[in-house]
C-alpha cells in the first residue's frame, strides 16, 4: 500500500501500486499547481479524509475536477468528470513519501499546445 496525503493530514488517497510514470504538464493550471500526475483507474484509489472532504475547482471545458485540501490548500488529486470519454484518478506524485518516487520516470506533457508528450 502506497499512500499520498496533503501537508496536514486531511486528505488521503491509498493505492496498491506505484506508477511506472508521472506526468509533468506544462497547461496552465499544472504548471501553476507544480504537480506530477499519477494516472490511475477509480477502482484502484481510496479516498479518505480525516476532517473535511476535498473541495474541487473545475475551469474551461469542465472534463476535470482538480481537488484541493481546504485546510491546508494542497492540491491532492484531480477526477474525470461525466463530460470526459476516460475516467480516471490523478494523483499529484508529490504527496507521495518522495524516496518511493526517486526511480519513477517522469514524462513531459505538452498540454499547452500540442496535447502530446514531448519526451
Amino acid at each position: 500500500m502506497y499512500q499520498a496525503s496533503c501537508h496536514c493530514g486531511n486528505i488521503e488517497l491509498v493505492v496498491e501500486q506505484l506508477p511506472e510514470s508521472v506526468t509533468s504538464c506544462n497547461c496552465s493550471i499544472c504548471v501553476r499547481l507544480g504537480a506530477r500526475w499519477a494516472y490511475y483507474q477509480p477502482d484502484e484509489v481510496t479516498t479518505k479524509f480525516r476532517e473535511l472532504p476535498s473541495v474541487t475547482y473545475a475551469w474551461g471545458d469542465r472534463y476535470l475536477d482538480f481537488h484541493h485540501c481546504p485546510t491546508c490548500g494542497c492540491s491532492t488529486h484531480y477526477t474525470s468528470t461525466e463530460k470526459c470519454e476516460t475516467a480516471r484518478v490523478a494523483i499529484n506524485s508529490r504527496l507521495f513519501d518522495q524516496s518511493s518516487m526517486d526511480n519513477i520516470i517522469e514524462r513531459k506533457f505538452d498540454g499547452a499546445e500540442s496535447w502530446e508528450y514531448i519526451d
